[in-house]
C-alpha cells in the first residue's frame, strides 16, 4: 500500500479532514462528514461535557438541520445520545425523525473504549447499549459505524463482534491513512478507514474557501492511483471532527468547490455533506481491492487504566466475570421455575451499563471527578454482580435434594465451562465445635480452619478442597461434627536457605523470593533465576503519562531501581495458616515509598501455586512504577496469554508492520509484534518445545520481556502492579494512588502449549463459591451434583446464557478458544420446542430444528456464536 508522509496539523486545535484518499476522477463525490470527537469527559469534568455537548453540538446541529435540509451532523457515541434525550425530552420526536432520515447520526456503539481492556461480553454490549438500544428506542432509526479513531490500539476480535451485530464499518485513526479489510480469526471482517490522525487536514478546513479548495484539489490529484490501483469508486470522505468541535457551516467551501475552477481541465467531483454510514455504502463496493489486515494491534495506552488506576481496573475485571455469571445462574433459576418473572432484567441491564461506562478518556482536565465516576461505576457493576449472583445460587441450592442426615449441607458452584477442583471456603457455625467435610458419597476431603477462627467468635470459615465441581454446576458437601478435626499437614522445618517440597513441586525459598522451582511430574526447572527471583517484587522508574502523542509505550528506567532480594527479607512459615490443605510461607520488606508484604501458597493436592502481593501504603511518590518477576527457564521461548474472545501467539497474533506515520513527527514506528507491555484478560503463558508455564494474573497490563539493562533472552512475566503517572492534559491530574493495594496470582506448570493451561489461568480468576443449602420441601428436584453448561463441546466457552432481550427466549453465547472448528449439542435445563441462529446482538436468523428438545451447533474457529432458543415450559 501506499505510505504517506507527515500531514499538516492545525496549531492550538485538532481538526480531522478524513480526506485520505482522493483521486481525481472524471466524477463521483466528496462526502463532508462534519461531527464532534467526544470522550465523556477529558475536556472538564463529565457533568460540564455533557452540559457543553447539549449546548455546543447536538443543540446547534439540529439548529443547523432545520435551516439547512443539506446539513448532516455526526455524533460518535450512543451515550451522546441518551444524554442528549434525558436533558430533552421534548425533543425525542425530532431526534427521532432526524435520525431515521440519516441526517443526525450516532455511533453504532456505547462509548469508545480500551478494547482489550474489556471482556469479550463487554464489547459485545457495546453494540447493545449502541446499535441495538437505537433501533428499540427510535423505531426505523440505525446506527452502521463504529468510531474509535483516538485510541491506538485494537482488538483481535473487535471485528467478529462489529460484523456479527451488524455494524459493518469502522472509522479509525492513529494508523497508516487508507482503507482496509479489517479482519478477525475467524474470517468476518470491517471495511475501515484511517486518515492516518483525525487531526491531518485541519489546514484544510481552517483555510479562507479558495485556499481550502486549492489545497483539497491538490491531494484529489494525488491519490488518483490510490484508488484507481485499489478499484475504489471516486466517493471520497472529508471528516471534520474536532475534540468537541461545534457544527460547522461549510456553505462557503461547498460553492468554492462546485462552482469553482480549481481543477482546471477535469471534472471534479460535487462536494456535499454526509455522513460516514453514507460514505461508507458508497465507496463498499465488491470491486475493491483493499488490504487485509487481521490481528491484534497492541494497545499503546495501556498504562492509562491497569497500572494508574488499580483500584477501578480490579472493579472492573471483578464485574466482567460476575455478571455473565449472574445472568447464567438467573437464567438457570427462571428455567427451573417455570419463568422469566423473577429475572433481574433492570438490574442487569442497569450493572452491564456501568460496566462499560468508563471511556478511553480517563484523567484529563477536572480528572480526578472523571476518574471518581469511573471507579464508582465500576463498583457498582461489580456490587450488583455479585448480590444477583448470591441470589441466583441461593434460589438454585434451595431446590437441591440434600440429606441432612449426612451432616450440616451447603453447596459449592462453578461458573466455568469445565469441571474444576480447587480451595473453597464455607462459613462454619460459631462454638468450639470442629467439623470435617465430606461429599455426597461420604468421602473426607481435606480441610483446615483459617487463621484466627478456631474460637468461639462468628464468622468461622474452613478452607477445603472441592474436587470435580461439574461446568456451569454444583456439588453438594456436608459439614460433620468431628471433636478430632480435620488432620494436621506434616509442615516442613524450617530451614535457610528454605526448601519445600509437596508431590508436584520442590521449591527453594531464598530472601526476596523464589531460587529455584523443580516440577516432579516434568523432570525439571521452569524458572531462570540468574537475573530476578522468582515472585521477586521490583520497583523502576518511570515517567510519562497514561495516553498522549508519543508512537511507542513510554518504557520504565533504571532509576531508583530497586528488587526486594537487594534487602533480602527472610521467608517464615505460617503456621497458623498452613495445613492438610495448604502451607504458606510469607515475608515483609520495607521500600522507599512503601512496605511489600508477599505471601506463597502451596497446594497439596492440586498443581498450583498462588502468590499474594501487598503495597503497604505507597505515598504516591511520582513515576514510580512496581511489578512481580516470574522468569520462565524458556530460553527464547513463546508467549502467549489471553484477549478477548481468544489467545494471542505473540509474534504471530499481532497484525503485521507498524501503526505507520500519524501527523508531523509522531509516527508509530514500533513494529505491532514488538509493543509492549500488553492488556490480558485472565492469564500469560510461557515455555517451550518441552513444558509450559501458565499464570493467572490479578492486573490487566503485564510484561513478558527484562525491562531492565542488559536484558536476558528467557521470557519473565510480570504484572505491572502500580504506576504513579499523571495525565497528558496541561491540566490533567497525577495518578498517585497512595494507600494499600492488594494483588493475587497463581502459577502451574504443565507440557508445552497454552492450550494445555489455559483452564487454569482462568479457574484461578474464577473462584469456587459456596452456599448454604436449605431446602425448600415444595422445590426440591435436583440431585446433588449437576452441570447445567448447554452445550458439549471441549472447546466451547460459554460467555453468557441469558434471557432474551425482546421475550421470554434464552440466548446462548460461546466461543471457540482453541482455534479448532467444532460441532456441540445444546440443551437448556428444559427441552427447547424452537431454535434459531442471531446475530450477537439477538436479532434472528436461519432457524434450527431441535429434535428430541436438542439441537447441534456447528461453530468455527475462533468464533463466537449466540443462538436463540424458546423453552417448552409445559415439560
Amino acid at each position: 500500500m501506499i505510505k504517506l508522509g507527515p500531514a499538516l496539523a492545525a496549531a492550538g486545535s485538532v481538526v480531522i479532514l478524513a480526506l485520505g484518499l482522493l483521486a481525481a476522477p472524471p466524477q463521483g463525490r466528496l462526502h463532508i462528514i462534519s461531527s464532534s470527537h467526544q470522550d465523556i469527559a477529558w475536556m472538564d469534568s463529565p457533568e460540564k461535557c455533557i452540559a457543553y455537548r447539549d449546548t455546543n453540538c447536538i443543540t446547534p446541529a439540529l439548529a443547523m438541520m432545520a435551516k439547512d435540509p443539506a446539513y448532516s451532523f455526526t455524533m460518535e457515541n450512543m451515550l451522546n445520545l441518551m444524554e442528549y434525550l434525558e436533558r430533552h425530552p421534548e425533543r425525542a420526536e425530532e431526534v427521532g425523525r432526524l435520525t431515521r432520515q440519516g441526517r443526525m447520526e450516532w455511533g453504532a456503539t456505547f462509548n469508545q473504549p480500551y478494547e482489550s481492556l474489556l471482556s469479550g461480553e463487554q464489547l459485545v454490549r457495546e453494540a447493545y447499549f449502541g446499535r441495538l438500544w437505537l433501533k428499540k428506542t427510535v423505531p426505523g432509526a440505525d446506527a452502521r459505524v463504529y468510531f474509535n479513531p483516538d485510541v491506538p490500539g485494537r482488538a483481535a476480535q473487535m471485528p467478529q463482534i462489529l460484523a456479527k451485530a451488524g455494524i459493518p464499518y469502522l472509522v479509525m485513526s492513529r494508523y497508516h491513512e487508507g482503507f482496509y479489510r479489517w479482519t478477525s480469526p475467524d474470517g468476518s471482517s470491517v471495511l475501515a478507514y484511517s486518515p492516518g490522525h483525525y487531526g491531518n487536514a485541519a489546514a484544510y478546513l481552517n483555510a479562507p474557501p479558495a485556499e481550502g479548495a486549492k489545497a483539497i484539489a491538490d491531494k484529489v490529484a494525488k491519490w488518483a492511483g490510490y484508488y484507481g490501483g485499489h478499484g475504489l469508486p471516486a466517493e471520497y470522505p472529508l471528516l471534520n471532527s474536532v475534540d468537541f468541535s461545534q457544527p460547522t457551516d461549510f456553505g462557503p467551501l461547498i460553492a468554492q468547490w462546485n462552482g469553482g475552477g480549481t481543477t482546471s481541465g477535469t471534472t471534479k467531483p460535487v462536494m456535499q455533506y454526509s455522513t460516514a454510514r453514507r460514505f461508507f455504502e458508497a465507496v463498499d463496493v465488491k470491486t475493491a481491492k483493499l488490504e487485509t489486515i487481521t490481528g491484534e494491534r497492541p494497545g499503546l495506552w495501556l498504562y492509562i487504566h491497569g497500572p494508574t488506576h488499580h483500584w477501578a481496573i480490579t472493579a472492573a475485571r471483578e464485574a466482567a466475570r460476575l455478571l455473565p455469571a449472574a445472568e447464567a445462574f438467573s437464567t438457570v433459576r427462571s428455567l427451573l421455575e417455570g419463568s422469566f418473572s423473577g429475572y433481574p432484567s433492570k438490574r442487569l441491564g442497569a450493572a452491564w451499563e456501568a460496566a462499560i461506562y468508563p471511556d478511553h478518556g480517563w484523567g484529563g482536565k477536572e480528572g480526578q471527578v472523571t476518574d471518581r465516576l469511573f471507579r464508582k461505576k465500576y463498583e457498582f457493576a461489580r456490587d450488583e454482580g455479585r448480590a444477583m449472583l448470591d441470589g441466583a445460587l441461593a434460589g438454585i441450592a434451595g431446590r437441591i435434594a440434600v440429606n441432612p442426615d449426612k451432616g450440616r449441607p451447603f453447596v459449592i458452584f462453578n461458573t466455568l465451562s469445565w469441571p474444576v477442583t480447587a480451595p473453597a471456603v464455607i462459613s462454619v457455625p460459631p462454638g468450639p465445635r470442629r467439623f470435617r467435610i465430606v461429599d455426597s458419597e461420604g468421602r473426607e476431603c481435606a480441610s483446615q480452619p483459617l487463621p484466627g477462627e478456631t474460637g468461639s467468635g462468628p464468622g468461622r470459615s474452613i478452607e477445603f478442597l472441592a474436587g470435580h465441581v461439574p461446568a456451569l454446576g454444583y456439588k453438594a458437601f456436608y459439614l460433620v461434627e468431628d471433636e478430632s478435626g480435620p488432620a494436621q499437614s506434616q509442615i516442613p522445618a524450617v530451614a535457610e536457605p528454605l526448601v519445600v517440597e509437596n508431590r508436584f513441586y520442590r521449591l527453594k525459598l531464598v530472601p526476596g523470593g523464589v531460587a529455584s522451582l523443580y516440577d516432579k511430574e516434568l523432570g525439571r526447572e521452569v524458572l531462570d533465576t540468574e537475573k530476578f527471583l522468582g515472585f521477586e517484587v521490583f520497583t523502576m522508574r518511570s515517567v510519562g503519562s497514561g495516553a498522549g502523542e508519543f508512537g511507542r509505550v513510554q518504557q520504565p528506567t533504571m532509576e531508583g531501581f530497586d528488587t526486594l532480594g537487594r534487602h533480602k527479607p527472610a521467608w517464615h512459615l505460617v503456621e497458623a495458616e498452613s495445613g492438610p490443605v495448604r502451607t504458606v510461607f510469607a515475608l515483609e520488606q520495607a521500600l522507599t515509598d512503601c512496605t511489600v508484604r508477599e505471601r506463597l501458597i502451596l497446594y497439596g493436592s492440586i498443581k498450583r501455586i498462588d502468590c499474594e502481593v501487598s503495597l503497604i501504603g505507597f505515598d504516591g511518590d511520582p513515576y514510580r512504577e512496581y511489578r512481580l518477576a516470574v522468569p520462565v527457564a524458556a530460553d527464547k521461548g513463546q508467549v502467549a496469554y489471553e484477549i478477548p474472545y481468544g489467545v494471542l501467539d505473540v509474534g504471530s497474533g499481532e497484525i503485521a508492520g507498524t501503526g505507520g506515520p500519524a501527523y508531523g513527527n509522531l509516527v508509530y514506528d514500533e513494529l505491532c509484534s514488538d509493543i509492549r507491555p500488553r492488556e490480558v484478560q485472565n492469564f500469560l503463558y510461557a515455555g517451550d518445545a518441552s513444558f509450559g508455564l501458565t499464570f493467572s494474573t490479578s492486573v490487566a497490563v503485564n510484561d513478558y520481556k527484562d525491562p531492565t539493562d542488559d536484558p536476558v533472552p528467557y521470557p519473565i512475566l510480570q504484572p505491572l502492579l502500580l504506576a504513579s503517572r499523571r495525565s497528558c492534559h496541561s491540566e490533567g491530574n497525577w495518578y498517585l494512588q497512595e494507600g494499600d493495594h492488594h494483588y493475587r496470582f497463581s502459577l502451574t506448570s504443565h507440557s508445552a502449549g497454552w492450550r494445555n493451561g489455559y483452564r487454569a489461568g482462568i479457574a484461578a480468576n474464577n473462584p469456587l463459591i459456596a452456599v448454604m443449602a436449605v431446602s425448600t420441601p415444595a422445590g426440591i428436584d435436583l440431585p446433588e451434583s449437576r452441570s447445567f453448561l448447554p452445550f458439549s463441546a471441549a472447546n466451547l466457552v460459554l460467555s453468557t446464557m441469558k434471557k432474551a432481550e425482546a421475550d421470554d427466549s434464552v440466548i446462548i453465547r460461546a466461543y471457540d478458544i482453541e482455534g479448532q472448528n467444532a460441532e456441540s449439542t445444546l440443551e437448556l435445563v428444559v427441552p427447547a420446542k424452537r431454535a434459531c441462529r442471531t446475530n450477537i446482538i439477538e436479532e434472528e436468523g436461519a432457524v434450527m430444528a431441535p429434535r428430541q428438545g436438542r439441537l447441534v451447533l456447528p461453530v468455527g474457529h475462533h468464533a463466537v456464536e449466540t443462538v436463540k432458543l424458546v423453552p417448552d415450559w409445559r415439560n
